[in-house]
Formats: structure tokens, C-alpha cells, sequence
């Protein structure tokens, strides 16, 4: 009999290029910053002046040296990206992409890089790069996408420096080319690019190249992790858990999950609620899996959405409800997350379940079957029979 099941901790992992962030002004931190100074930033971006326009719109979209307010932060970025400002033009494209004030708007966003490309901003052109990867607000041509991450990172951009590595380790819009792939990812890193350390380090560790250093990896990890990267701490954490070229250590895991997990790691949380509920390197203690589970799930983490749904469904550290399962199952499954497709299938074929529905569960299970789940292929073997024996 077929049963729901959980997504433990792996070394699988998503990777993809990083779009630039807010560009902060970091004013408050100045040894010029003071009450008075902020006064007359004020005055100058209320005569006009689009410099004091722009800073202020920064402080405000990041509470830097302000009460953070996005309303307000708009109106100022606004103001001075009618003037073309580059680091206006730039920030509302990030705001209009994150929906920071704004409704999330792929093509407003695009339109502000644009503009802010042509007024000289370096970040601009790397989330052109990332616009045209992913055909938001633009329709998708990769080799586009490498030509802008190219261009940025010849500008000295540390972040397309690390978005070229990746499509050169792909072959994604350029030719395949793993020791391009390392050049970029090691000249972004010593610049100082968490997320290319981070692909050095899982480089090393993973491929079958001539790249291939297991102490290396570790230690460009170790090196992302110390730069900011939850997702370094988080691996090296799997590393561990999985027992990938070391010994099995349940505790070391731990450890660096909370490295992550201190640095807003989603992933890491959902791991720390695994080993938590199973106990494994520490007590167990559902309630804190519970906590864990939830804080990730909140965060849109669908693995964590699954394996909350899964003590929902079984009612373990909590009162069972199903309609609480599905909820997160489906929520996980809107993330393309194939553990709770199949979850949810099974939830459709309960036939004295509230959403039984075998047309839905079949669906699911088809791309279940198709992603390798060899559960998945059985039970729709044994759907489609049923199905033909009733049309018979």
C-alpha cells in the first residue's frame, strides 16, 4: 500500500544566476551622517536635486539610517528617475521585481533596466541578463542573457562575473565550458561574490572534471559561508548528513544547519526539523520539527511545505487534518516540488477523502513517473488499469 512520504535532507541542489539587489546608499554609517545632515538632504530633494532624490529613495527602500518605508521610498526614487538617475532607474526595477511598495510587474521592471542600462548602471545590465534567462517582462533568449552577463561582468560586476560561471557550466545561451565556468566563478569569488564561492565550492566537490577537489570544495564552502551564503553552510550540512566522502556525522550536520539557519537559510531550517523529528544527532522533539517545519513553510520552502503536510496528515507533534495536509501539499506542489505530487495524488485517490478526484491523482502521478519516482509509476500502472477495466 502506498503511503505519503517526506523529502529528507540532500545534496541535489537548485542553482541559478542572482539577480543584483537594492543598491543601498549605506549612509547612516558615514561619519558625515548626522540629524542635521539628513535635514538638508531633505531640503536639496525637495528643490529637486535627483542625487538627494535617489539617496533618499535608498535609505528608505532599505531603513538605512530612516524608518524603513517603501511608500516613501518610491515617491523620492520616483522623482528622481524622471530626471534618468541610473541608481533610481535601477532600484525601481528592483522594487517593481521583488514587489517591494509595488505589485510584483516583470514588465515595468524590465522597462526601468532598461532605461537604467542607458544611463550608465552596471547593475542594470546584469538583471537584463536575468530578465532575458527567464523572459520576465521580456520574451527568453539566453544567448541574450549570457551576452548581458558578459558585458556586465567586463564591466567588473562580481555578481555576472558568477552568472557567466553558470552558464558556461551549463552551455546555457553559450557553449559548455567547464573550465571557463571555474575562471568565472574564481575571479567573482576573490572579488568577494558569495554565490560564486558557493558554486566553486560545490564545483569541486560534485563534478567528475579535473576541477574535482573534495578539500577545496569544503573549503570555498567554509569561505561562502563566512561572506553570507546560508546555501554554503547548508550543503556542507548535507555533506555531513548524507555522509558524502566523510563519515556520517548527524552533529556536524547540525551545526552547520544552524550556521544557515542564523543566516535565513529556508532549507536549513527545513533540515533541522528532519533531524528533529527523527532524532537523529539530537533528542527527538517534535514540537521544535513542528517549528521548524513552519517557519520554512512560511519562508516558501516546498520541501518544508511537504514534510509539514506529512505530520499533518499522520497527526504527529500535532491533531491530524487532512485539510491542513492538502493545503501544503498543494502549496508545494504550485513550487513543482514532486514529493508533495505525489502526496497529493494519494490524497485524490482516498475515496473518503473531501477532494477524491482520480483524473487529478493520474495527472500528478504522470509527472511524478516522468521525474524517476518509481512509486509513482506503479500506482498510476495500477490507476490506468482500473480506469480501462471501468470503460470496458
Amino acid at each position: 500500500m502506498n503511503t505519503i512520504i517526506q523529502h529528507e535532507p540532500t545534496t541535489d541542489v537548485v542553482v541559478t544566476t542572482v539577480a543584483a539587489r537594492l543598491a543601498p546608499t549605506n549612509y547612516s554609517s558615514s561619519s558625515e551622517y548626522n540629524e542635521m545632515v539628513l535635514a538638508l538632504l531633505h531640503q536639496s530633494a525637495r528643490s529637486g536635486d535627483a542625487e538627494s532624490q535617489c539617496k533618499l529613495g535608498a535609505m528608505y527602500a532599505c531603513g538605512d539610517g530612516v524608518t524603513k518605508n517603501e511608500a516613501v521610498a518610491l515617491q523620492f526614487l520616483r522623482r528622481a528617475a524622471d530626471k534618468d538617475h541610473p541608481l533610481a532607474l535601477y532600484n525601481l526595477g528592483v522594487m517593481y521585481t521583488q514587489g517591494y511598495g509595488v505589485d510584483v510587474n516583470s514588465e515595468m521592471a524590465f522597462s526601468f533596466y532598461l532605461r537604467a542600462e542607458k544611463a550608465g548602471s552596471v547593475d542594470a545590465v546584469n538583471n537584463l541578463g536575468v530578465c532575458f534567462q527567464n523572459g520576465l517582462g521580456c520574451v527568453r533568449n539566453l544567448h541574450l542573457a549570457f551576452e548581458k552577463y558578459r558585458e556586465a561582468a567586463q564591466r567588473g560586476h562580481a555578481i555576472a562575473l558568477s552568472n557567466c560561471g553558470y552558464m558556461k557550466e551549463l552551455g546555457l545561451g553559450t557553449t559548455m565550458d567547464v573550465e571557463a565556468a571555474f575562471d568565472y566563478y574564481k575571479r567573482a569569488a576573490d572579488r568577494g561574490c558569495p554565490e560564486a564561492a558557493y558554486n566553486l565550492g560545490r564545483l569541486c566537490i560534485f563534478t567528475t572534471s579535473v576541477f574535482a577537489d573534495f578539500d577545496a570544495g569544503r573549503e570555498w564552502l567554509h569561505k561562502a559561508g563566512e561572506m553570507g551564503s546560508g546555501d554554503a553552510f547548508n550543503l556542507k550540512g548535507c555533506v555531513e548528513y548524507k555522509g558524502f566522502k566523510v563519515k556520517k556525522n548527524y552533529q556536524q550536520a547540525r551545526e552547520h544547519f544552524l550556521q544557515a539557519e542564523r543566516l535565513g537559510n529556508a532549507a536549513a531550517k527545513s533540515n533541522l526539523g528532519w533531524l528533529y523529528q527523527h532524532g537523529y544527532g539530537v533528542e527527538q522533539d517534535l514540537e521544535r520539527a513542528l517549528q521548524y517545519y513552519s517557519e520554512a513553510s512560511e519562508m516558501g520552502y516546498s520541501s518544508a511545505q511537504c514534510n509539514l503536510g506529512y505530520l499533518y496528515c499522520q497527526g504527529l507533534g500535532v491533531p491530524r487534518n487532512e485539510a491542513k495536509a492538502y493545503e501544503l501539499f498543494r502549496r508545494a506542489v504550485a513550487a513543482d516540488n514532486i514529493t508533495a505530487m505525489f502526496n497529493l495524488a494519494l490524497l485524490h485517490l482516498d475515496p473518503a477523502a473531501e477532494h477524491y478526484d482520480e483524473a487529478k491523482a493520474a495527472s500528478l502521478l504522470k509527472k511524478c513517473a516522468l521525474d524517476g519516482l518509481p512509486d509513482a509509476k506503479d500506482l498510476l500502472t495500477k490507476l490506468t488499469a482500473k480506469q480501462q477495466s471501468k470503460s470496458a
